[in-house]
């Protein structure tokens, strides 16, 4: 009886994992933001937001919940809570940041003076 539920337990347990494994490009204009939304892990987990752009732009990694109305075009910085992490003015930034469990974040990008060419990596462990 034990024997048949260690494989029962153990796809319970992996059940609550979701990973993700993210690469996206964008080109943003002097002046926009782009937005990468990401929906809420089961429980708390940590990501690498790893990000590289071929001008100097700023990246925040921002919990959904501390963005006013859901509003894409925000200036983070006027945020009193729910900054998980940020770089700002680099050409390359890698982030480690914990998200706690149940709370969508996104991936904030903006500040170009140039056309600037990004790529964001987004890793959970």
């Amino acid at each position: 009886m034990r024997l048949r539920l260690i494989p029962l337990l153990a796809v319970c347990a992996l059940a609550g994992c979701s990973k993700i494994h993210e690469q996206r490009s964008y080109s943003i204009e002097p002046g926009a933001s782009q937005t990468l939304k990401i929906t809420a892990p089961l429980s708390e987990t940590r990501y690498k937001v790893a990000m590289t752009s071929d001008q100097p732009i700023s990246i925040w990694v921002l919990l959904e919940k501390a963005v006013p109305g859901g509003k894409d075009e925000i200036e983070p910085e006027t945020l009193k809570e729910g900054v998980l992490g940020k770089e700002l003015n680099t050409k390359d930034a890698t982030l480690t940041v914990v998200v706690p469990g149940k709370e969508a974040f996104r991936i904030q990008l903006a500040g170009a003076n140039k056309t600037a060419n990004v790529t964001v990596k987004i890793d959970s462990q």
